[in-house]
């Protein structure tokens, strides 16, 4: 039977992608790390932040790390007050390898995802289901350890 399926603009779901999700919940690929999709979507808007501003991802340097993360603590902050995606504690250590990391290609990585892509592709035939609008995934355990 067809199915009527809705999403939200870009602009509602980056502000508030739980509304956007079919649970009430962004999903986590990998359950040992629940909550790290909320954590990356925060740092995310950090990393754009700091793209607006500067017109370039930030370099992998100290300095640049701290000024996104005072945009990730701006934006956690004026959140709580607009119905927006928040956090009750951040994780400094998935926001500076989001941030540390976001200029890199990883070739494994571009595969992966050009996979999910094709499978989304494939979906829009109507057969199956689409994610729906968002799907954070990282491989942080195969940076080396500090």
């Amino acid at each position: 039977m067809p199915k009527k399926v809705t999403y939200h603009s870009l602009k509602q779901s980056l502000h508030n992608p739980i509304a956007s999700s079919q649970y009430g919940m962004l999903e986590t690929p990998d359950l040992r790390f629940f909550g790290r999709s909320e954590q990356l979507h925060l740092a995310y808007l950090g990393i754009f932040a700091f793209q607006k501003a500067h017109n370039r991802l930030p370099n992998n340097s100290e300095e640049d790390f701290q000024e996104v993360l005072t945009h990730i603590r701006r934006i956690n902050e004026e959140n709580k007050a607009s119905e927006g995606i928040t956090l009750e504690e951040i994780d400094e250590r998935v926001m500076r390898n989001a941030t540390l990391y976001s200029r890199a290609c990883i070739t494994p990585m571009a595969a992966f995802f050009g996979g999910v892509v094709a499978q989304e592709i494939v979906k829009y035939t109507g057969k199956y289901t689409p994610l729906k609008q968002w799907l954070h995934y990282d491989i942080f355990e195969t940076l080396p350890r500090e």
